[in-house]
């Protein structure tokens, strides 16, 4: 599959970076794990803290996405690919699919390790269902937003990057008012699920708009 070929690169690209983003992720996770076996009592709004560490390296890992994604574009592999038969969309496709390799079997084993140590499945489920969402949902208007640029910009800090930033202040900014836990439960089951939606309807959507005329700089 081409998405495993994008994904090698990815990360043969950038070594360092992505170790980086890496040791980032395991920072976040010792911290939740330490909150955790510290406070020992599960708050509501400590609930809404442990998405930090299993949504952040997808987070950060959509700059390297966006960055194959330009690279690619500019040295004419996407125009190679479009010669060759290969649909617009299913370039795109494969990309997000590439991003979701990798950030998605993070994503899974950190909210398990994470649901394991506060010992609730239902915790477990809804830490999975929103990382899994924020993650995913930054991947598709970021390349989107490349794919309209006729110069590469910079891509350090995409589109992606602002959305998955502002969707984790807004979860800690909302669980600060809301002081019932079946509130905090409801508010990320429900926003869970429908940022995971978003994130799936944005991925078919976008994928039709790509055309081959504008993939070729």
């Amino acid at each position: 599959m081409i998405s495993f070929l994008f994904l090698k690169r990815m990360i043969k690209r950038s070594y360092s970076t992505t170790i980086y983003y890496l040791i980032a992720s395991i920072i976040f996770l010792i911290i939740d794990i330490y909150e955790i076996v510290t406070i020992k009592i599960i708050l509501p709004f400590i609930l809404i803290s442990l998405l930090m560490s299993p949504s952040i390296f997808g987070i950060m890992f959509s700059s390297l996405t966006v960055s194959l994604f330009i690279d690619d574009r500019q040295n004419g592999l996407l125009e190679f690919f479009i010669a060759e038969g290969i649909k617009p969309r299913k370039i795109y496709y494969e990309y997000v699919l590439a991003f979701l390799l990798i950030s998605i079997p993070i994503t899974v084993i950190v909210s398990v390790i994470l649901g394991l140590l506060v010992r609730n499945l239902y915790y477990m489920i809804l830490i999975l269902i929103n990382s899994i969402g924020i993650s995913w949902v930054i991947i598709p208007p970021s390349l989107y937003l490349s794919y309209l640029q006729k110069t590469a910009g910079s891509s350090r800090a995409p589109l992606g990057t602002y959305i998955g930033i502002t969707i984790l202040l807004s979860y800690i900014y909302l669980g600060s008012i809301i002081n019932s836990a079946i509130g905090i439960q409801n508010l990320m089951l429900y926003a869970g699920i429908t940022i995971l939606l978003i994130a799936i309807l944005l991925t078919i959507v976008i994928g039709y708009t790509i055309k081959s005329e504008k993939l070729i700089p």
